[in-house]
């Protein structure tokens, strides 16, 4: 005779009570001390807030800089890393970084053999939940269907914290294309880019133009931001610029 509650209802009973669990996980019901405050969204820039366990895209010149600002705010809140094309001759310049991050020596910088490791790495590292950022270099741009794994995977690493009662760190994933300054990739929540500027002619200051192009619930905006002073020495190109952060090994 069969089990009663082997049966294809039961299972599927079983299945909803499990991911009952996980959403009273993720919204903080039950928890001893009371609700988990939800985490704030990351915000590289005050015009700039990134929500968490998504993923999201920075595009124009100077992405490698907006992605360098996202990471020192997220060291704050745990270990950050950075998955570039281990194929590629570009290197992380230290000297570059440190204008930029409260401490270099602990972005982790993983160097991937093939596209398909940057892919697989980002979306491993975000379901580890252990990590506050990910930011990935990609040489192509993912279908939907991976992007659609990559938020669940952020996703679910932020409902694993929570469960243990950890409201941080809260991870998201960064994504940016290596070659080009003006990529598209479909399905992320957020698109945002950077543009170095010229800087002023007066007060020799850093200048760039943030562009929202793709929110959820906002239309698209731009801002001039006002970057600081230029360092001693420096001429008519703002820090700003990705070439500050990159050296030929």
């Amino acid at each position: 005779m069969a089990d009663p509650d082997d049966s294809p209802s039961q299972r599927r009973l079983a299945e909803l009570a499990a991911l009952a669990q996980q959403i009273a996980a993720v919204q903080g019901i039950g928890a001893e001390n009371g609700p988990l405050p939800s985490p704030a969204p990351l915000a590289p820039l005050p015009q700039m807030t990134l929500a968490r366990g998504r993923v999201h895209e920075l595009t124009g010149p100077a992405r490698t800089t907006l992605a360098a600002l996202a990471a020192a705010v997220a060291q704050g809140e745990g270990p950050v890393v950075w998955l570039r094309p281990g194929w590629r001759n570009e290197q992380l310049c230290p000297q570059g970084l440190r204008a930029l991050l409260p401490d270099p020596g602990a972005l982790i910088v993983v160097p991937c053999a093939k596209p398909v490791d940057v892919l697989w790495s980002l979306e491993e590292a975000l379901r580890a939940g252990c990590v506050a950022l990910v930011l990935a270099e990609l040489a192509d741009a993912p279908d939907l269907r991976a992007l659609r794994r990559l938020h669940l995977a952020a996703g679910e690493g932020l409902a694993r914290n929570r469960q243990a009662g950890r409201v941080l760190p809260a991870p998201l994933g960064l994504v940016m294309a290596c070659d080009s300054a003006d990529s598209r990739i479909a399905g992320v929540e957020s698109r945002w880019a950077l543009h170095p500027l010229a800087p002023t002619p007066d007060a020799r200051r850093q200048r760039w133009r943030l562009d929202r192009l793709l929110t959820r619930s906002q239309p698209p905006r731009d801002w001039e931001i006002d970057g600081g002073p230029l360092p001693e020495g420096t001429s008519c190109m703002p820090l700003g610029a990705d070439e500050t952060l990159s050296e030929v090994a």
